[in-house]
């Protein structure tokens, strides 16, 4: 990696954070990308740029060997129906953009992070080929499942018509350092995490108890996502934990690392998310055999930390 130039698109957010520190830690020649923030502590390492302008991303792109498109406007599930035309149609621009100027620039190797909504609802881990685009995607999901799916048309259109080495990830619910903890816009950990914290007597919980995900480590995907760029494989592959519980097991899981004792209360089953989104992981195993993922309580244990400590962390 350190002979290789390197583009980080979205290098400040959670995924992007991660991918940034393990690259700049291995002292590789990469750039990172920032919207509205950066870290101080390796300001020479991000460059501000405008992926809703064509311009902005060839000059981006230019001269790189990897780029990893990780550059996303999104926000937590209250969120997914608030400024979805805005937030909806500056994700479809921002990486089309992204990917022509990959083109343009002739660029080795691309990296773009997809989204387990795209799935069908479905009772149990789904494999890749199992995707049927005949059924729509969970309901809540239906716009943004609906926007991945087409994106992923396209980045395999350039795959298979212009021969570009494009991997595609799909994956689940992330977390970890760097994470958003805003109220209004954070996921479910985060949140969680937040509240567990707050002097209330209760943990409110929304939605269903039995709501079943599995939470994906950040750093885990960041690490994915580098050995991807240096392997011969093309095309979309499943990235998750391979460890499914329910809301309610994590909300004990954070209370108990957390060693605090509150009641969890479940509140507005209205405003629950799909029943059952697990991935099936065994393509990426095959590949990766070796691979080692970050169990649930070392990665809520790191993540707390950071949150508790975030402006004395080093990046």
């Amino acid at each position: 990696m350190k002979k290789k130039k390197i583009l980080v698109a979205g290098g400040s957010g959670l995924l992007g954070s991660n991918i940034t520190r393990l690259l700049v830690n291995s002292k590789a020649n990469v750039i990172s990308s920032f919207n509205s923030k950066f870290h101080n502590k390796k300001k020479k390492y991000f460059k501000k740029f405008n992926f809703l302008d064509i311009k902005d991303c060839i000059k981006a792109t230019k001269n790189k060997d990897i780029v990893y498109i990780v550059v996303v406007k999104g926000s937590g599930i209250l969120n997914l129906k608030k400024n979805f035309f805005e937030n909806n149609l500056n994700n479809i621009e921002m990486r089309i953009n992204l990917l022509e100027a990959c083109k343009i620039n002739k660029v080795k190797n691309i990296i773009w992070v997809s989204s387990s909504t795209v799935y069908q609802p479905l009772n149990k881990p789904i494999k890749e080929k199992d995707i049927d685009l005949n059924i729509k995607p969970y309901k809540i999901y239906s716009g943004v499942g609906s926007t991945y799916r087409y994106l992923e048309n396209i980045f395999m259109y350039y795959l298979e018509s212009l021969n570009m080495n494009i991997k595609i990830i799909r994956t689940s619910s992330i977390y970890g350092p760097f994470d958003n903890f805003d109220t209004n816009t954070s996921h479910v950990v985060p949140a969680l995490i937040k509240k567990a914290l707050s002097k209330k007597k209760y943990l409110e919980v929304l939605g269903d108890p039995s709501v079943t995900r599995d939470f994906v480590y950040a750093e885990d995907l960041a690490k994915a996502c580098i050995i991807l760029s240096n392997h011969k494989f093309k095309g979309i592959v499943n990235f998750s934990s391979g460890n499914s519980l329910t809301i309610k097991q994590l909300a004990k899981k954070i209370i108990k690392v957390l060693k605090i004792k509150k009641e969890i209360k479940f509140v507005s089953k209205s405003k629950s998310s799909a029943k059952y989104r697990v991935l099936d992981n065994f393509k990426f195993n095959k590949l990766f055999k070796n691979f080692k993922r970050t169990n649930l309580e070392d990665g809520l244990h790191k993540t707390i930390r950071w949150y508790l400590n975030h402006e004395k962390q080093k990046f």
